[in-house]
């Protein structure tokens, strides 16, 4: 047995399904002791190209030294307190309230979907009004109020569809789902519901269903039609904010929110989630009592990870440090373009900035219903074969792949060899 299969027996035991949760499953045996860079370490010594980079959170790559050691020189003068405030509290909001354009008031938790909540409680609270609208094919979290219509089989669409069992159907019922890019249906929904919905929540680029953007003109409208009809606009930059830009997606696009969530890429690898919005709704979450809403959390503001938040938000506001990724991403794109043409394979690069996948389909998309052209099944296999070459990719279709600033010209080289020798067996 080797040291890989040795701990996976043991994982077996103590952990449910042998992992901490099915989306990190691999299909192999692989039991990491080590991380660096774009590389992670196996423990019987092999080294694997990582396009995971930790769900997103590492836009600098594994172990950057500058975050490590600032983690080390805060925790050598505090640790969580749970009193008063902190220094680095008000520092690490200071700054994204300057970078973020939608951020007066910064409220932090321990993961995005921690943020997702919270926001959508205080849009609730904040309108005194109960429906929320999301949309197919978009991920929020693991809560009640959103836990739904992910990757919904054709069937389903149009249908109530939880992602687990043991969601509570009446938390759930007050969500409404409505296909990604079209404003028109926004439109017709509020004007049937006037006065009921508190808030949209929505992913300026949908990256939980791979990389299908949301048009400027979408957004645009989301933004007026919300003002129109008193509603709480939140952008889910969970995944979006910090890995395209230091202000998020909305510094992009020019479109404001009333409410923005993140983690994932703000900490590099540390458990964090916030809030960033307008003090007319923030100050509702400093409030006690019957107009208070309640955000607490005994590991909030923790000082590591504000530590590694501080250092992350200095090391990518670094001359040329976008510019790298954007640079990356688009060049990681035009080569797959080039090398499914050349093999013939109905598919087509896609992705933004450093994010970035293959789509097993050919022709144009804007929302959930067009990815159902994909070929699932040829996806998966793709992925699994490069698991199974020390590639590590999530393997379910349509998820998105990341770089990071540790990538290199030459490590694309080198893995797109390894994907064009893949792909020719599936041709």
């Amino acid at each position: 047995m080797s040291a890989n299969q040795a701990w996976y027996a043991r994982a077996e035991k103590v952990l449910p399904g042998g992992h901490l949760s099915p989306s990190r499953k691999l299909g192999q045996p692989y039991a990491f002791v080590r991380a660096e860079g774009a590389y992670l370490f196996d423990a019987d010594g092999h080294r694997h190209t990582d396009f995971h980079c930790g769900f997103g959170a590492h836009v600098l790559g594994h172990g950057h030294p500058a975050i490590r050691d600032r983690v080390f020189e805060v925790a050598q003068r505090m640790d969580l307190m749970g009193a008063g405030i902190t220094d680095l509290e008000v520092e690490v909001a200071e700054a994204l309230v300057g970078y973020i354009p939608c951020a007066e008031q910064i409220a932090f938790c321990n993961s995005g979907s921690e943020a997702t909540y919270h926001a959508l409680r205080l849009a609730r609270a904040a309108t005194g009004r109960k429906r929320i609208l999301k949309f197919q094919g978009g991920y929020h979290g693991w809560h009640d109020y959103v836990a739904m219509n992910g990757q919904t089989a054709r069937e389903r669409i149009g249908q109530f569809d939880p992602m687990s069992d043991g969601i509570l159907h009446a938390a759930a019922e007050y969500t409404a789902v409505l296909p990604y890019n079209d404003a028109d249906a926004v439109e017709q929904y509020l004007k049937a519901h006037p006065g009921d919905v508190a808030a949209i929540i929505v992913e300026p680029i949908a990256h939980n269903m791979g990389a299908v953007a949301a048009t400027d003109a979408f957004l645009k409208d989301l933004r007026s039609l919300t003002r129109d009809h008193g509603v709480v606009l939140i952008f889910d930059e969970v995944i979006t904010g910090f890995r395209h830009a230091l202000g998020g997606y909305q510094s992009i696009v020019g479109v404001t929110p009333d409410l923005a969530t993140f983690g994932k890429a703000a900490s590099s690898g540390y458990p964090v989630g916030f809030i960033a919005g307008k003090r007319e709704l923030m100050h509702l979450i400093g409030l006690t009592g019957p107009k208070g809403v309640f955000m607490g959390g005994t590991c909030n503001g923790t000082p590591s990870t504000l530590a590694a938040v501080q250092a992350t938000l200095e090391e990518l506001a670094r001359p040329g440090t976008y510019e790298k990724l954007f640079e990356l991403g688009d060049y990681m794109r035009a080569q797959l373009n080039t090398i499914v043409q050349r093999l013939g394979i109905p598919a087509q690069s896609a992705g933004y900035g450093s994010a970035w996948l293959l789509y097993f389909f050919e022709g144009p998309y804007r929302q959930y219903t067009d990815l159902l052209r994909n070929d699932d099944s040829r996806d998966v296999a793709f992925r699994q074969l490069l698991i199974e070459k020390r590639h590590i990719f999530q393997p379910m279709q349509l998820k998105r792949l990341y770089l990071s600033t540790a990538h290199t010209r030459e490590i694309l080289d080198e893995s797109l060899g390894v994907i064009e020798d893949v792909l020719k067996t599936l041709v």
